[in-house]
């Protein structure tokens, strides 16, 4: 059984207090003086000339077709998605949180070989390390949220002569000089953190499998897809003659996307809330003004107010009735003490689709597909996401065929992959030059929603992309596991993985067990993470997409019954 850390008090920003308990790290988690603090320390240098270095010393590595260089295995989430705020806030509402970094760190194992190494320091992580035979090295330090906090204090140790775990970092990087960095995302800590590998290995420079700073700091966020309310609002009378999708593509032409890329895909009808420097009074009234537009423009009713930086699902307020004015200024006080960018967006009532088998029951979910960028490239397929409210709970891969097998519409299909090869292209055009994010997107997630809005768009079924996710995410556990399954002979061309909370005496020893003992031949199960009472991950094949997500999801039923007492 693993142990969590033990528990304590959490201050939040509002002055209130949350029972930190059932995490596998600790609270702490630095500012950004503190961070740009660490950087002069370790580099001599401010923030913006970290980037600046980074930006030449550290590119993007794009892996060719049967090629493989060592992996340094550096998964951590980011404060740019800002995962310590949507835990602390799912405590302080009484529901139970993800303890994101506790999984990345533990999930993104899956991704090495004994030929790699991996950093980390919870429980989980070290488990899922020893199960796979991936060399590890523990730092250590569970205090800090974030693993960029803990290796950049035990960087500056390092620097004082301290023994630290990380010679060994340093000692296997000078011996590999090929090697790849993966990571989760190449925020500011990241990059103080690599810059000064550079230093301390001799190394000129460092291949990463992520997104150039430029994209990763850049672009990893919502609030490029829709213009602010004042663009919108400054737009000429005549457009209340054009049509709605006429209308919506005039709007999208103002956000930022488009400004400096010159991206066009289908989006839905949507605006973009600006919070840096804004007061609290300014922001709610940006709210309400960006719900008049949703109703006077398009006629609709109901919208979800969305942050611009947050990951999976977090913060999000669905269902909002854009008449009631006051419940949307109290969500727009609530949104702002947090302070990022929000969007407010249509919401959409989503086509569905009946996934699952006999044994657990077919059930229809909403179809929300995510393409991907996967070294540099569009990546086959599309991915099916589960979801639990906002949160994502696992994907189900489909090629065109699979698409159209379960009764949806192959046009979406067309149109999704389309758009995929729209970012792509829109990150190589002459516009990302002058913007500094040219050629810098190696990897990625896009989200899609197909569905209706009703108003002034009726009945009309509608695709529009809903979310960028431009950094590691976790379908790559989905498309690493098809990879295996094909290096293993496995014939069946779909995949399942389906996210569940194990119960607290579970383990992946376990549910790796458990896996085995239900595959059959033909087939491959496997599990993929365990975070006891908080995140867990298992992997099914399919003949067929509804195959796939039958055995996933009958894999988390025999994985989540309690055992017989005796």
């Amino acid at each position: 059984m693993l142990s969590p850390v033990a528990a304590s008090v959490c201050p939040s920003r509002g002055g209130g207090k949350a029972r930190w308990e059932g995490f596998f790290t600790g609270h702490r988690v630095w500012d950004e003086t503190r961070v740009a603090e660490s950087a002069k320390r370790l580099l001599g240098m401010d923030t913006a000339a970290v980037a600046r270095a980074a930006g030449e010393a550290v590119r993007p590595y794009r892996a060719r077709p049967g090629s493989t260089a060592p992996s340094l295995l550096l998964h951590t989430t980011t404060p740019l998605l800002k995962a310590f705020d949507g835990d602390l806030a799912a405590l302080l509402s009484g529901r139970e949180p993800h303890d994101v970094t506790t999984y990345v760190e533990a999930r993104s194992v899956y991704l090495g070989t004994p030929d790699d190494l991996t950093l980390g320091r919870t429980a989980p992580w070290a488990e899922a390390a020893a199960l796979r035979g991936v060399p590890a090295v523990d730092i250590g330090d569970l205090d800090h949220y974030y693993l960029t906090h803990a290796l950049l204090l035990m960087a500056e140790a390092h620097e004082e002569r301290a023994d630290t775990p990380l010679r060994h970092v340093i000692d296997w990087l000078r011996d590999r000089p090929d090697a790849v960095v993966r990571l989760y995302a190449l925020d500011v800590e990241t990059q103080i953190f690599l810059l000064w590998l550079l230093r301390r290995t001799g190394l000129a420079e460092l291949a990463t499998d992520a997104n150039s700073p430029a994209v990763a700091t850049g672009w990893n966020r919502k609030n490029h897809i829709h213009p602010t309310v004042a663009d919108a609002r400054a737009m000429p009378a005549s457009t209340s003659e054009l049509s709605p999708e006429e209308l919506l593509a005039a709007e999208q032409r103002l956000g930022r996307a488009h400004r400096r890329l010159g991206l066009t895909i289908p989006v839905l009808p949507g605006y973009t809330i600006a919070r840096t420097g804004v007061d609290q009074d300014a922001f709610v009234a940006d709210v309400l003004d960006a719900a008049a537009l949703l109703r006077t423009r398009y006629g609709l009713g109901r919208a979800a107010l969305k942050p611009a930086d947050a990951g999976d699902g977090a913060r999000i307020v669905g269902n909002l009735d854009l008449a009631d004015t006051d419940r949307l200024a109290a969500e727009a006080r609530t949104a702002h003490a947090v302070g990022d960018d929000h969007l407010l967006e249509a919401w959409v009532t989503f086509l569905t689709v009946s996934l699952g088998g006999e044994e657990t029951g077919a059930r229809r979910v909403p179809v929300v597909p995510s393409g991907h960028i996967r070294h540099g490239q569009v990546a086959e397929g599309l991915t099916l996401q589960m979801l639990d409210g906002y949160s994502w709970r696992g994907n189900d891969y489909v090629d065109e065929a699979g698409w159209t097998a379960l009764g949806l519409p192959r046009d979406a299909y067309r149109t999704v992959r389309a758009a995929l090869e729209a970012v792509r292209e829109a990150f190589r055009g002459p516009q990302s030059i002058a913007d500094g994010s040219h050629g810098g997107l190696v990897t990625g997630g896009i989200d899609f929603a197909v569905g209706r809005l009703g108003g002034a768009f009726g009945d009309r079924l509608l695709v529009g992309a809903i979310d960028f996710n431009l950094s590691a995410h976790g379908a790559e556990s989905l498309r690493t596991f098809r990879d295996r399954a094909r290096e293993q002979a496995i014939d069946e061309p779909y995949a399942s993985t389906r996210v569940f909370l194990p119960p607290a005496d579970r383990t992946l020893h376990q549910m790796t067990a458990t896996a085995r003992s239900m595959t059959v031949p033909g087939a491959l199960l496997e599990a993929v993470a365990c975070v006891p009472r908080r995140w867990g991950m298992v992997a099914a094949t399919g003949a067929d997409p509804a195959v796939a997500a039958a055995r996933a999801e009958a894999l988390v039923a025999a994985l989540t019954t309690p055992a017989p007492r005796p």
